[in-house]
């Protein structure tokens, strides 16, 4: 998975059509297996606490633990990439997250966690190191393959939750057969990584001039980095706390549970084509607007939230999806283009990712208890919305990059 060193500063060579087709695949595919095992699991709980005789508690570790090792995993992956060369810890950590749902589909409680633990940790490897490879890019290439990653993170849900129930009853597997069917987009992430990093940028050591930008204490005193790292944590915690709790708003105001579930995932589906065309636009006249005007619609939303209820589900659901979509584009496309070097991006995404899975983590917590709390969604929903207009504001700056 190297190819031979060239110059540092070179550009990389000039792609053919099917290289790029290739690495949008790729890319494509990371960020579907960046997803899916986690998410997979949603839908099938209630078959995981009927076989394991185990409570909400214990199956919340199954989700929980994944983003816990992303704190840990974030300040690892650029030490590994500069160790062992970003490539070669890619495709390393795709295997591992195969063998880690082939382990966590063998019965019993410990494979069970073992296997999370596995595929949660390379799962974080890959998320800081996604951009960095971006990064490594030719300037024309990168906002397509920011484009297709920040689709995929939206369409890897979306899948996750539309397919994982039809998927089991098609196969006839209990729920283990049924996460290990989707164990198929890792590996084809991994074939597709094989022949990618044939032809992808070598790994090139940073030159003297720019050793110390990559460094993390260097990236850690970087205000710039610190206000990315916010604009992408709130973009998390804005998609997880909506998605823990809109269907549950939904059916306090009357709706079904079905109803407010297919709601609820049509965020993410809404948010794929906006998440695909961001970084596109951040090309043209718009590149300082989408950043602090997309959480503006995911704001008109909440409030429409609060006014219509449930009765404006469809336009609820569209305006979230459309920020949701823009705002990841413009969060990974910001975090691409700010590094200095791949080195440097991997070291800024360390960060970013770090602080997202922290917001991503607090975001429905701090929902339910405000929901709970205060007795009814006024509270949570303006509470969320005041922390989304704090993002509008940072986008502002970060727009400015």
């Amino acid at each position: 998975m190297s190819d031979v060193p060239r110059p540092a500063g070179a550009l990389p060579p000039r792609r053919s059509f099917l290289t790029l087709l290739i690495a949008v695949a790729t890319v494509l595919f990371i960020g579907l297996t960046l997803r899916v095992p986690t998410i997979s699991m949603a839908p099938l709980i209630p078959d995981m606490k009927a076989d394991t005789g185990h409570g909400e508690t214990f199956l919340s570790l199954l989700t929980s633990i994944p983003l816990a090792l992303t704190l840990a995993a974030a300040p690892v992956a650029p030490v590994l990439a500069k160790r062992f060369g970003r490539n070669f810890t890619a495709g390393f950590a795709l295997l591992a997250v195969v063998i880690g749902m082939g382990v966590r589909s063998i019965p019993g409680e410990v494979p069970l966690l073992i296997g999370t633990a596995v595929l949660g940790f390379f799962i974080a490897i890959c998320t800081v190191l996604v951009p960095s490879l971006i990064a490594a890019e030719r300037p024309e290439v990168r906002a397509r393959l920011t484009g297709t990653y920040s689709m995929s993170l939206s369409l890897g849900p979306a899948l996750a939750l539309a397919m994982t129930i039809p998927i089991r009853d098609i196969t006839g597997f209990e729920w283990r057969g049924t996460l290990l069917v989707w164990a198929s987009c890792a590996a084809i992430a991994l074939i597709l990584w094989i022949l990618y990093s044939r032809s992808a940028p070598a790994d090139v050591e940073p030159d003297p001039a720019t050793a110390a930008a990559g460094a993390a204490k260097s990236v850690l005193r970087d205000s710039g980095v610190w206000l990315l790292a916010l604009y992408l944590g709130v973009t998390s915690l804005t998609f997880y706390a909506t998605s823990a709790w809109l269907p549950t708003l939904f059916v306090m105001d009357g709706m079904s549970e079905t109803a407010a579930g297919g709601f609820a995932s049509l965020v993410s589906f809404v948010a794929i084509p906006f998440g695909l065309i961001a970084p596109l636009i951040l090309r043209g006249r718009l590149s300082h607007v989408i950043a602090p005007a997309a959480p503006v619609l995911a704001i008109i939303g909440l409030i429409i939230l609060l006014t219509a209820g449930a009765s404006a589900a469809v336009l609820i659901t569209v305006l979230l999806g459309v920020s949701q979509g823009l705002c990841v584009g413009a969060a990974y496309d910001q975090i691409v283009n700010y590094g200095r070097t791949p080195a440097h991006t991997a070291s800024v995404s360390a960060v970013t990712s770090a602080v997202g899975v922290a917001l991503a983590a607090i975001g429905p917590l701090a929902f339910g208890f405000g929901l709970e709390t205060a007795g009814s969604p006024v509270v949570p929903v303006i509470g969320l919305g005041l922390v989304v207009a704090a993002q509008s504001v940072i986008g502002l700056r970060t727009s400015r990059f």
